[in-house]
Formats: C-alpha cells, structure tokens, sequence
C-alpha cells in the first residue's frame, strides 16, 4: 500500500514541477 503512495507522490512532483515553470515563464 505503501509504494502506491510513494507512485502517488512522485506523479505529484512531476506534474508540478512541470507545469510550475510554464505558469511562471507564460510565454
């Protein structure tokens, strides 16, 4: 249950750190 979790997470992060910088940059 555990890993699902950590997927989870990393999928998180991912998807964060990339839209962030196209939200920021907006060009």
């Amino acid at each position: 249950m555990s890993g699902i979790i950590i997927l989870f997470i990393l999928i998180a992060t991912a998807f964060v750190g990339y839209v962030l910088p196209w939200g920021q940059i907006s060009f």
